[in-house]
């Protein structure tokens, strides 16, 4: 008995990714050539990402505002970065942005480190940072707790730009358990 072997498009032409081999209808190309075909999906992928991850740089830079905004105490533009309905999760408990302002002055960031940020973006509307912040300052004339802290602060598109509605950090423990 013979058999009859034919050749799938994969295996008369090479892998390429992102580019579609269309195999038949080649009037196009010369006998035994493949028409190169860009996927629009693989480019999509890729301005996708790029768009990720220009959003996510925009509002790396937005929070870097907040911290120089709270340590200089300009509540003006703390308030164009973190709207009214925003909440703050401290160590010291919850505060919401109409109180954050109405205390600013009694807080004194006298320096910041922000280290390892980095975000993800669930949705074209979110932007999730996560970092570690080394801070040292005071409150009502009580120094902020010692040590590092983990981050996290999320950013919603509102009316066209980035506002930051929840920030929230977590001490970091150096003991084993």
């Amino acid at each position: 008995m013979h058999r009859h072997r034919t050749k799938t498009a994969e295996s008369r032409y090479p892998a390429n990714p992102g580019v579609i081999y269309k195999a038949g209808s080649h009037s196009s190309c010369r006998p035994g050539m493949a028409m190169n075909i860009r996927s629009s999906k693989t480019k999509k992928r890729g301005n996708r990402a790029r768009s990720k991850s220009a959003a996510i740089s925009a509002v790396v830079r937005l929070e870097k505002r907040v911290w120089a905004a709270a340590q200089e105490r300009n509540a003006k533009a703390f308030e164009e970065l973190v709207p009214a309905d925003a909440m703050m999760i401290f160590q010291s408990g919850i505060v919401l942005q109409p109180e954050y302002l109405a205390t600013m002055n009694e807080r004194t960031i006298s320096h910041y480190e922000l280290r390892h940020i980095d975000g993800l973006m669930p949705n074209a509307n979110t932007v999730i940072l996560y970092y570690e912040a080394l801070r040292h300052g005071e409150e009502g004339g009580q120094a902020f707790p010692s040590g590092a802290v983990i981050e996290t602060t999320t950013w919603i598109k509102r009316g066209g730009r980035w506002v930051a509605i929840l920030n929230q950090e977590t001490p970091i423990t150096t003991g084993k358990g």
